[in-house]
């Protein structure tokens, strides 16, 4: 009787496709074996339904759509996964059919395949864990949200590094490194633990230094951004070398894809490295760059990187000053005078570079020698949603004016009347206040007397004289009070009898106002 059960079914199956197209007695039948206690007496008849299901759904159309509307069926099928070889391997391949799909990826997830692809991939042979890793990956693709927290809430990303770990395949790490970056990218507590794990940011890094297959080497690169952004994840990679293994990178000539990504990954490292020496190739290297790439994204990473590296660290603001930065940072200014976000970050590297620095002195003789002035003072303009790039602006001005020689140009442009009529209209805050206040009093300590005429009467026609007398009789500014009132004193002492009458004139008033608010 069972052989006779057996021949039936195996005569049913085979001739499904005489069946007048009719899916749904097709898998009707195929419920009807699974149910029968029987069917599972013979592994010959659960391949062929297996084989029967898969068949369905790789002939799409009503066929499939009949497999999907019956989650049961592969209910059925996933608790028989890695019971036979050949069986399992049958399945692994339609699971693989399905998660192509959207409803398939959905239908995996309904019927809790994938706990048990991850619980048994650790036992499979090579071409099933294929199968495997590809369906993880496509269910990581369609729907990537639903699909990795699924993986993670099953302990995900502690399986995927385990076999990338043991190192197998190129083919294999890719579609590892490709799941847990996808991993990272849609689940925020994937992200976090492959950012805390160091077994695993080691085994990144030594893969990234050994392997010559390059797209495990991109997956990996476009994966160190996502955990650099970390800030305890900065000082382990930095620690496990991952910065002279991104620099050799760089210097291979790859796509600027991977360019961009190396680059992203370095800036997220280099306020970590700021008080850091050794890392002179590097900036040499960026120095290259720069002038022979026209990505507008690169240029953005590498100065931001150098602003980063040039902040407070006088050994590398020598070595930027002696590579020629100030003139390919000008000529940068001067190319993209409309891009804001990277006119900041230039000026910004320019201001550290004009600072405190044995170079200082050369820095800002070779602003003025590139002709960059001018297209500084354009930016001295309120619009208040730009404050960090006028902040910038105003203070890289301050340190150029410490040189005599750049004075005549700063005043040619009328630089400190724009600078007194923004603190006239923007002294809103501490912050903004003694910038002003420090960039007029660094103007006003030059010597030349034709010059000094010349920053006086700006500073009177900005209208700023009244706000600098009231800075100067308050109690509550220190600094910012001492600096008001030398002002005043210079403007004070003018050989103009109209600056001393505005200063006269300008301090009554307020001590009349203020006599009058406290009546």
């Amino acid at each position: 009787m069972n052989e006779e059960k057996n021949f039936e079914s195996k005569n049913s199956l085979g001739n499904f496709d005489q069946k007048n197209d009719n899916a749904a007695l097709i898998v009707s039948e195929l419920i009807d074996l699974l149910n029968d206690e029987r069917t599972y007496r013979d592994m010959g008849i659960i391949i062929e339904i297996t084989k029967t299901v898969h068949l369905l759904i790789k002939q799409g159309g009503s066929r499939s759509n009949e497999v999907l509307a019956h989650p049961n069926l592969i209910i059925t099928l996933t608790k028989l996964f890695n019971t036979d070889n050949d069986l399992t391997r049958l399945l692994a391949s339609l699971f693989h059919d399905l998660s192509i799909e959207e409803d398939g990826i959905r239908l995996l997830l309904l019927t809790g395949v994938i706990p048990i692809l991850l619980q048994t991939l650790e036992s499979l042979n090579d071409d099933v864990i294929n199968f495997v890793l590809t369906t993880l990956r496509n269910c990581l693709i369609g729907l990537n949200d639903e699909s990795a927290e699924e993986i993670q809430a099953h302990n995900g990303c502690m399986t995927l590094i385990s076999l990338l770990i043991h190192r197998h395949s190129n083919k294999q790490m890719n579609f590892l490194a490709d799941c847990l970056l996808r991993l990272a990218m849609f689940n925020t507590n994937a992200q976090i633990y492959l950012q805390t794990s160091k077994l695993f940011l080691q085994e990144l890094v030594t893969i990234l230094d050994e392997t010559n297959y390059n797209k495990l080497s991109f997956t990996l690169i476009r994966m160190l951004p996502l955990l650099s952004s970390n800030i305890n994840t900065k000082s382990i990679l930095i620690q496990f070398n991952i910065i002279p293994i991104l620099e050799r990178i760089l210097h291979m000539k790859y796509d600027y894809k991977i360019q961009r990504y190396c680059l992203l990954t370095l800036r997220n490292l280099s306020d970590q490295i700021i008080n850091m020496d050794n890392f002179d190739s590097l900036i040499i290297t960026f120095l290259q760059i720069l002038p022979s790439t026209n990505d507008i994204q690169i240029k953005m990473y590498i100065i931001d990187i150098l602003s980063n590296l040039s902040c407070e660290n006088q050994s590398n603001k020598a070595l930027m000053i002696r590579n020629n930065a100030i003139q390919i940072l000008v000529t940068i200014i001067i190319q993209n005078d409309q891009r804001d976000n990277i006119i900041e970050s230039t000026l910004c590297t320019l201001r550290h570079l004009t600072g405190k620095c044995p170079l200082a002195h050369e820095a800002r003789e070779y602003i003025r020698i590139n002709h960059a002035i001018p297209y500084l003072i354009k930016y001295l303009h309120t619009k208040e949603n730009s404050w960090s790039l006028l902040k910038t602006c105003i203070g890289l001005i301050r340190n150029l004016a410490l040189s005599s020689s750049n004075l005549i140009i700063l005043c040619e442009h009328r630089s400190v009347y724009k600078i007194g009529k923004l603190f006239f209209q923007m002294k809103t805050t501490p912050e903004r206040i003694e910038l002003f206040i420090t960039t007029l009093f660094v103007f006003c300590r030059q010597q030349n007397e034709k010059l000094q005429m010349s920053i006086y009467d700006q500073i009177i026609d900005s209208g700023c004289i009244e706000t600098l007398v009231q800075f100067a009789s308050s109690t509550n500014f220190g600094r910012i009070q001492q600096m008001s009132m030398e002002i005043l004193d210079d403007l004070s002492q003018s050989d103009r009898i109209e600056h001393r009458e505005m200063i006269r004139e300008t301090d009554k008033s307020v001590k009349i106002a203020q006599f009058l608010q406290q009546s």
